[in-house]
């Protein structure tokens, strides 16, 4: 791995712009919201990251989001492949 340190900064960006994208998600209708994203920077490094929102009510009759994303970093070379899970519960 040449550049872990870039990885890990990647990394690190993609969870802080899911963690501002996210604080909305309580204000959609209720249902499940699917996104799914893709792109390569200029050094080669493949990022996807899948998100699943669902909304809906919880037993008290207050509004729940919850945020299910997995974001995975492939730069290039052989076994360098990484891949982060984070659940989000947001109340409203």
């Amino acid at each position: 791995m040449k550049h872990p340190l870039a990885v890990l900064a990647l990394a690190a960006a993609a969870l802080n712009v899911a963690a501002c994208t996210h604080s909305g998600a309580a204000d959609l209708p209720p249902g499940q919201y699917e996104n799914k994203t893709s792109s390569t920077n200029s050094n080669g490094t493949d990022t996807s990251k899948d998100t699943t929102t669902t909304v809906g009510y919880d037993s008290y009759g207050n509004k729940k989001a919850v945020v299910k994303s997995k974001t995975t970093v492939d730069p290039p070379g052989l076994f360098n492949k990484s891949t982060t899970e984070t659940d989000q519960v947001i109340e409203k």
